[in-house]
């Protein structure tokens, strides 16, 4: 029961802030903040995170990230509710068939490691937001030693940054994260203490199962599949229209699993060109023969013919199959091209337009 309680805490954190960082000055006699979710960020007051990005664009910083902008809002909620999930499994299973409390601890050493990897990916965050200044910045600010001032918060704790003091400190959503990992590594002391009589063989075999759902979850939540596309719901990450054409569609999956999606191979093209998240793992396209599957680009062959016009005014189509564009060739005309090429030539209309 604690093992289920405890796990179910983490659930927590789906509606509960997990971190918040706090700015407070003399000029700003109430602070701003900053509370940080699993899948975004919010301002303690309705107009804190504007006021800090004009605060940081005098000297340079970024602006805030939207959820879009990091591969962690769409991840970390996925690791923690199949966590989640899975420790309430194990707790049913102790419950039912008097699983080894060993698997309480190995869950809970999981999601410590787990946690670990998050704040050090936090504070790899926090540095970069810092540290990576414009340098046409209107202000541009020295330590005594000539070095440029950087500008992150703690991770935890206090920090003067010029005339702010900035805490950083967990949240309730955090906190009962905490206790829920406390819980769940009692639950593993109690049932260790309890278990009088060997293991039985259908619980070996449970926890087995146990592990080989958790391998999945940690296997699944960092997958460089491509996501399916909901067409007439899902939006184009460039342009912002709705995605319905099955035969013009695109799609990007990087390396750290995030998934952007586009109503026109000709959007991904122009995204491409100013490419600043992780790298591409694959690069996607519809295939026009066939509506609503995608191939990889650098496989697919491509045809520009005003004959079939494209969602965004390129007239570019893909094949899978070089077969399938001469058929289609034959009828429409226009120009046959491989990716290479696609590039080269979307890129130089761009330019032009620009």
């Amino acid at each position: 029961m604690l093992m289920i309680l405890g796990s179910s805490l983490l659930l927590g954190l789906f509606v509960l802030p997990m971190w918040n960082i706090r700015l407070g000055a003399p000029q700003y006699p109430d602070p701003l903040g900053i509370d940080i979710y699993i899948n975004g960020l919010k301002g303690e007051n309705e107009f804190d995170i504007q006021n800090i990005d004009g605060l940081n664009h005098y000297i340079g910083m970024k602006t805030l990230p939207k959820p879009e902008d990091m591969w962690e809002f769409d991840v970390f909620p996925k690791v923690v509710g199949g966590m989640a999930a899975l420790g309430i499994i194990i707790g049913i299973l102790g419950l039912i068939i008097k699983i080894s409390p060993f698997w309480f601890l190995t869950w809970f050493l999981a999601m410590s490691v787990l946690g670990v990897l998050g704040f050090y990916d936090f504070n790899l965050w926090l540095v970069d937001y810092g540290s990576d200044l414009d340098p046409n910045a209107i202000m541009k600010l020295v330590n005594p030693d000539g070095t440029p001032m950087v500008y992150n918060p703690p991770m935890i704790g206090h920090k003067k940054l010029l005339n702010f003091d900035a805490y950083s400190y967990p949240r309730s959503g955090g906190i009962l994260m905490g206790i829920g990992l406390l819980m769940t590594l009692a639950a593993f002391y109690l049932g260790r203490k309890s278990k009088l009589a060997a293991k039985a063989r259908g619980g070996n075999k449970a926890s087995l199962a146990s592990f080989t759902l958790l391998a999945f979850l940690f296997v699944s939540a960092c997958s460089q599949e491509p996501d399916p596309i909901s067409y007439g719901h899902d939006g184009c990450h460039f342009c912002r229209m709705t995605i319905v054409d099955k035969q013009h569609a695109a799609q990007i999956v990087t390396s750290k699993g995030r998934n952007y999606k586009y109503d026109a191979i000709e959007c991904m093209v122009y995204d491409l060109n100013n490419w600043d998240r992780p790298a591409p793992s694959k690069i996607l396209v519809a295939d026009y023969a066939v509506p609503g599957e995608l191939t990889k680009a650098t496989d697919a062959s491509f045809l520009i013919t005003e004959k079939i016009p494209s969602p965004m005014g390129a007239f570019l189509t893909a094949f899978a199959l070089e077969s399938e564009l001469n058929k289609t060739h034959q009828s429409a005309g226009g120009d046959k091209l491989s990716w290479e090429e696609v590039k080269m030539r979307l890129n130089k209309t761009a330019l032009a337009d620009h």
